[in-house]
């Protein structure tokens, strides 16, 4: 309700509860699924690697980082 009130298309965005493990092990599975972007921990990147290498799907991964943030030119740096 809250993204089709902001202005977003039906079906942009999917709310999935459930453990990370279950669900996203699920998805990355999944045949329909073709490309996969993960942030988060080096041990989950490698298990999804491994399974979209089965699949021979792309991935774009970001491990190891904690909170990863963009910061603007207009940005306190020391705050930042």
């Amino acid at each position: 309700r809250i993204c089709l009130e902001a202005g977003l298309p039906p079906g942009l965005v999917s709310v999935l509860p459930g453990s990370g493990s279950e669900i996203g092990e699920a998805l990355v599975r999944h045949p329909d699924v073709r490309r996969v972007s993960f942030t988060g921990g080096t041990a989950t990147g490698r298990h999804i690697a491994a399974i979209a290498a089965q699949k021979l799907m792309p991935v774009s991964l970001e491990l190891g980082g904690k909170s990863p943030t963009i910061v603007f030119d207009d940005a306190d740096l020391d705050h930042a």
